[in-house]
């Protein structure tokens, strides 16, 4: 098992530029999806350090929205959000509950990576989705919306989002298997929030490797390197 030594190319695929890794035409997928403000090229390094099986193709999405961060600055987005409301939640040492919300563009979002699997001839059932942050609301929702059961699920640092209706996808995915992770210091997604997702995909009987570490809205080396064992396993 080793990272990818194929170069990257980017290419069009379901209405979204896409950071390419191709490996083999029998080999896994690995779609891996940015967070907010972020972009496609933010989590390409993953593939340099995460331990995959050679021969595994990868995706790396640009979302479709584009957001301001500064004077002359910009980012990706996959829905918006209202910073405005999350900067003031913070201000008072709070997290904003986003369970019962239900953002228009997350269906979008979430057809726009089916058909980028599509276009780019992936196997569904060698498929696994994964996503940081605002990304992995969206590999979530994909993954609790398919037709077809996916390889796995991965999920660092998301938080729940449509809770009724994730709710209602997961009970029909009995099985996928899931990996997540979460900081304890999250400031941006609150941990309990992470907690209660767990408990979501647990009580549907989708068994998941839960791992939660002293840290922030990020991705540690531990994280790595479990997720690394998780995806061998796979």
């Amino acid at each position: 098992m080793s990272a990818v030594q194929n170069s990257p190319h980017r290419q069009r695929l379901g209405g979204l530029d896409t950071v390419v890794i191709p490996g083999s035409p029998d080999g896994p997928w690995l779609v891996v999806l940015h967070g907010y403000g972020a972009d496609a090229w933010d989590l390409v390094p993953l593939a340099q350090v995460l331990r995959v099986p050679p021969g595994t193709n990868w995706l790396f999405p640009n979302a479709p929205l584009e957001v301001p961060l500064g004077p002359h600055m910009s980012g990706r987005a996959w829905f918006a959000i209202d910073m405005a409301a999350l900067e003031a939640a913070m201000m008072r040492g709070q997290h904003r509950d986003l369970s019962k919300d239900s953002p228009p563009a997350m269906e979008h979002a979430r057809e726009s990576i089916m058909q980028m699997l599509t276009e780019a001839g992936a196997t569904w059932s060698k498929t696994i989705l994964m996503g940081f942050s605002q990304g992995a609301m969206v590999a979530t929702a994909a993954a609790l919306h398919a037709h077809r059961q996916p390889l796995g699920l991965v999920v660092l640092s998301g938080t729940m989002v449509d809770e009724a209706t994730w709710q209602a996808g997961a009970k029909k995915h009995k099985g996928l298997q899931v990996f997540q992770s979460h900081g304890t210091r999250d400031p941006l997604l609150d941990v309990q929030a992470a907690r209660r997702l767990h408990r979501l995909f647990d009580e549907a009987g989708l068994p998941t490797e839960y791992h939660e570490f002293i840290g922030g809205h990020e991705i540690p080396q531990p994280i790595v390197d479990r997720l690394s064992a998780w995806l061998v396993a796979r």
